[in-house]
């Protein structure tokens, strides 16, 4: 059963969709009421409190190359919708950029909540402290159900399946722990390229190890660095350069 309601998030509209696991993603897209994508770019990672340091690096590749990049291009993108680490970032370079292209955040219906006055058709228990508040430069949410974070990324990826059945798509991966294995290892089985930011932490830098040839003696990351459709990007490099890494691995 899918449930769409329109909220205002930041004065900015915003189109939430509430569905069940089991739903069929055509019909989800359907409900997005989004033209057909040029082409889908998703980001995925890390959500924890980032040190000044590489806050201020991911922030200049973010904002300065992919949301950027997306204004200027027009590209769909999915997110893991929270207001927290690199989604809130690229929330910020959204709203920086002026973007205007559907950005689709996807999460756990139970998970999350947003800042300011809710709803009158929201049930009470979205006031409960404990939720992530959604990042408000989003246009549209896909909540599915489910108790923990994670139970987020089959939906996604069936929907970034379904949204680039004819048109590109491309993954770019910042730091993370295990939920961001899960979802390099559905990029694997989707056989879709990935960028990986070295030196942005965690998972993504492990897979990086791997990818360059140094054991991490972990066979889910030696498993995504030999099948995975990989290109790394390091973080100390200049966003242009990002930008131009994207638009050669989504149209060349």
């Amino acid at each position: 059963m899918i449930k769409v309601k329109s909220i205002y998030l930041n004065n900015h509209p915003a189109t939430i969709i509430q569905t069940s696991q089991d739903e069929p993603p055509h019909r989800i897209v359907q409900k997005l009421d989004i033209p057909s994508p040029r082409a889908v770019l998703v980001l995925n990672g890390g959500t924890a409190k980032l040190d000044e340091n590489l806050q201020e690096h991911l922030r200049r590749l973010l904002q300065e190359g992919v949301a950027k990049y997306v204004a200027e291009h027009g590209v769909v993108v999915v997110t893991g919708a929270t207001d927290a680490g690199i989604f809130s970032i690229f929330g910020e370079g959204l709203h920086r950029y002026n973007v205007q292209t559907p950005c689709i955040g996807v999460a756990v219906k139970a998970l999350v909540t947003w800042k300011g006055r809710l709803p009158r058709w929201l049930p009470h228990q979205w006031l409960d402290n404990g939720r992530e508040p959604l990042e408000p430069h989003h246009t549209h949410f896909v909540l599915v159900d489910g108790k923990n974070w994670g139970d987020e990324t089959e939906m996604m990826y069936r929907l970034v399946q379904e949204l680039s059945q004819n048109c590109p798509s491309l993954a770019i991966f910042a730091g993370g722990g295990t939920i961001t294995l899960g979802e390099m290892e559905l990029n694997v089985s989707q056989q879709r390229q990935m960028i990986l930011i070295e030196g942005s932490g965690r998972t993504t830098d492990s897979v990086v190890e791997e990818h360059s040839g140094i054991s991490t003696v972990n066979p889910r990351f030696t498993n995504i660095a030999k099948k995975g459709r990989i290109s790394i990007f390091s973080l100390q490099d200049n966003p242009e350069k990002l930008e131009q890494m994207i638009h050669h691995l989504l149209f060349s």
